[in-house]
């Protein structure tokens, strides 16, 4: 753990030169997260009746997907179709922000109109590859309920295997639509191909940037829960200003973290993606640290 957790810093650290040299980088990600937040603002406050008007609008649509008359099938199509919108939407800007990463590692300035116009350019592909990866996931979550049932924790286990190595296997496919303009299921062969050449065939993957990111997340996680505990008590004046205060500067540190770390772990995707298709690392990489980003598989003697 304590292992993981200082490769992640160093991870984190190569990452942030790029970020400090090309600030404006962290802008996509924002951008990303505000729609998202915009979608699934919409949904809850569909579902809250203070908000009349909006509620009433939609409650009957909400009864009847939940009823048993209901078609049943209808509610797996409106979650997959809310899903797909939200992973096209982090896709988009995923792309937008590699973009500009590869321009930033290549020694050249990044644009952030350049790299939203190469995702609309790209966006029959965003679309194609949002989604096989809705498809894919909804079917690997059934997969590992099934085997939580029947297996219990060994089940639970062997699915969030299942899950890990598609998202090891599809790690490169943003760089590759953004470098090749190929179509997804092309994208997804050529990431599998170069993880393969250049780690070998067990692809064990290890998100160590993820690590330092809960730690962060924990301490905004604790401060907001300070401010809800002053908050909630019956004193008021000093301390409920105080616990509202600490709530905001929790869910504001939150954000932070989450925009930051998702920065962070494109720019390193990004380094690493130069790395394995030319051999070299990028500036600001330690070459022995991107040769990290994955752990071959041990040769059979």
């Amino acid at each position: 753990m304590f292992e993981s957790l200082s490769r992640g810093w160093s991870m984190a650290k190569a990452s942030f030169a790029v970020l400090k040299q090309h600030p404006r980088l962290a802008i996509l990600p924002v951008m990303s997260g505000t729609i998202f937040l915009m979608i699934a603002g919409a949904i809850l406050a569909s579902l809250m009746p203070q908000l009349g008007t909006v509620h009433f609008s939609t409650n009957s649509i909400w009864k009847w997907l939940g009823s048993d008359n209901g078609p049943g099938i209808l509610f797996y199509v409106s979650a997959f179709g809310v899903l797909f919108a939200m992973t096209a939407v982090a896709i988009f800007f995923n792309v937008a922000l590699i973009h500009c990463a590869l321009r930033a590692l290549a020694g050249e300035e990044p644009s952030i109109r350049g790299g939203l116009k190469a995702a609309v350019a790209l966006l029959p592909q965003i679309l194609g590859w949002a989604f096989i990866a809705t498809t894919i996931g909804f079917i690997l979550n059934m997969i590992t309920d099934a085997l939580k049932e029947y297996l219990g924790f060994l089940g639970g286990l062997l699915g969030g295997l299942l899950e890990f190595s598609w998202a090891v296997i599809t790690y490169f496919v943003v760089p590759v639509l953004v470098t090749e303009k190929v179509g997804p299921v092309t994208a997804v062969k050529r990431s599998a191909a170069i993880l393969r050449a250049k780690w070998g065939e067990s692809l064990a993957g290890e998100a160590r940037i993820g690590l330092i990111g809960v730690l962060f997340f924990l301490v905004s996680a604790l401060v907001f829960g300070i401010g809800a505990a002053l908050a909630l008590t019956k004193s008021a004046g000093v301390l409920l200003g105080i616990g509202v205060i600490l709530m905001a500067t929790g869910v504001l540190a939150a954000i932070a973290v989450m925009v930051m770390v998702s920065t962070l772990s494109t720019i390193f995707q990004s380094g690493v993606y130069v790395y394995a298709t030319t051999g070299q690392a990028p500036e600001f990489f330690d070459r022995a640290l991107v040769e990290s980003a994955f752990q071959p598989k041990a040769k059979k003697k």
